[in-house]
């Protein structure tokens, strides 16, 4: 087995076991931090963003922390079932309940060039299974390959539940009207995310406000593009 496959191997068993997300200073977080550094030499596809049949589709944050988000520092340093507000998920701009992250994913659609995420969020006092789409495009610059220039344009929220109407919805999670479920960004916030490594199953991923990811594609749809097209969706339940 090469050194490569070694590095891959061992990282994908740790990240299957331990959930406390980089920034966590245990011995498993320190060794992932570790062959990240060794894995990146490695990378199969330098260059990422000449690589589309390789970045486009679903990819799971498997193993995470969450950098510094423009609408506070709720979830700075933290990893996956982070609880803090849809504000702070949304860079400011939804309501400011309380909202626990249970599963995150970032689609990339190379034809359309958008650059979503979509999360699972229990929102509320109760807990209220939740949709959460953001929206985004990509530029690919020459002078830096490896880079993803974002720009963000929406953020909307909604019942995981298709048998729950809005109206019960904007009840259950304490919102006076629809229009809050939804926020356009004007002007759009202009970031980045850095591949430091990729294979066809592994994304590793730093993001210019300090987020750390490590992400496994999934043979999965693109869940916020297909909403935004109005299409139903239903993604799997997520063990919380």
């Amino acid at each position: 087995m090469s050194q490569h496959q070694e590095l891959r191997g061992e990282l994908l068993e740790l990240i299957k076991t331990n959930k406390e997300g980089f920034g966590s200073e245990t011995p498993e977080s320190k060794r992932i931090d570790t062959l990240i550094d060794e894995l990146v030499e490695f990378t199969p596809y330098p260059g990422a963003l000449n690589h589309a049949d390789v970045f486009q589709g679903h990819w799971e944050g498997s193993y995470f922390s969450f950098g510094k988000l423009v609408g506070g520092d709720g979830a700075k340093g933290q990893g996956a079932g982070v609880t803090t507000t849809l504000r702070v998920f949304s860079m400011g701009r939804l309501p400011d309940i309380k909202a626990t992250q249970v599963y995150t994913a970032l689609e990339i659609d190379p034809n359309e060039t958008s650059y979503n995420f979509y999360q699972r969020l229990k929102v509320g006092d109760d807990k209220i299974d939740t949709h959460h789409f953001t929206y985004g495009r990509y530029i690919k610059k020459n002078e830096n390959l490896d880079r993803f220039f974002v720009e963000f344009d929406k953020f909307e929220i909604g019942p995981a539940d298709p048998n729950v109407s809005i109206e019960a919805y904007c009840a259950a999670i304490n919102v006076e009207s629809v229009g809050e479920l939804s926020a356009k960004l004007s002007p759009s916030p202009k970031l980045w995310s850095h591949v430091a490594y990729m294979d066809d199953d592994i994304r590793i991923q730093l993001g210019q406000m300090g987020g750390h990811y490590v992400m496994l594609k999934r043979d999965l749809p693109m869940y916020a593009l297909e909403h935004a097209r109005g299409n139903q969706i239903d993604p799997p339940r997520v063990a919380t």
